[in-house]
């Protein structure tokens, strides 16, 4: 830079668009916002439907990720099917507040036919979209195994009770949901759900 007589002042620098070192400064603020968002798009990772991580393939292998809630969800409606096969049915939807009731009837879970009720275990006939998310639905679920008990095995335990031992044994110890569904159903079948 200079002063009005065209003299350089020390310590300012001049202006030179044809300086290359001013050029790549630009250019590299210029540069900084489609870096950083560059960095930021890299940095997430492609997931399946409710953060199920999607498989590579090239790689030959699926990946299969078991949440630990649809575990729990699963050993519950297993738990609830076989507690209104056991005990009285309506005994045991009785015992259900009516706001979980409800939510599992329009859910489709808890079904009622001509022969009384039962838990709908295939879930591609649930209608999850009645119920606001996932987890109204398992805070449902977990309403109405609370106050039923487990009364087939040894001895009587609180369903949820149940539900938490099996949780805790077997937590992250299958790869896939139909190793989970052979252990949940042995488990409720009053087996120890190892797999062999």
């Amino acid at each position: 830079m200079t002063d009005s007589t065209n003299t350089p002042v020390p310590g300012v620098h001049r202006r030179d668009p044809a300086n290359p070192f001013i050029r790549c400064n630009r250019t590299f603020i210029a540069a900084v916002p489609v870096l950083l968002s560059s960095l930021l798009l890299a940095s997430c990772s492609v997931d399946g439907p409710e953060g199920v991580p999607s498989s590579d393939p090239d790689s030959g292998e699926s990946a299969e990720y078991v949440s630990i809630s649809w575990v729990k969800r699963e050993v519950r409606v297993q738990t609830l099917s076989r507690m209104i096969t056991e005990n009285d049915p309506d005994e045991v939807v009785s015992n259900i507040d009516d706001e979980s009731r409800e939510s599992l009837s329009q859910v489709r879970i808890i079904r009622q036919d001509s022969e009384g009720y039962y838990v709908e275990l295939d879930e591609e006939e649930w209608r999850t979209d009645a119920v606001p998310n996932l987890s109204f639905l398992d805070q449902a679920l977990a309403n109405a195994i609370y106050p039923n008990e487990v009364t087939w095995c040894e001895e009587a335990v609180n369903g949820e009770e149940f539900v938490d031992t099996y949780t805790d044994e077997f937590r992250d110890s299958f790869d896939t949901h139909d190793e989970y569904e052979e252990s949940i159903a042995d488990y409720v079948d009053c087996g120890t759900g190892e797999l062999n």
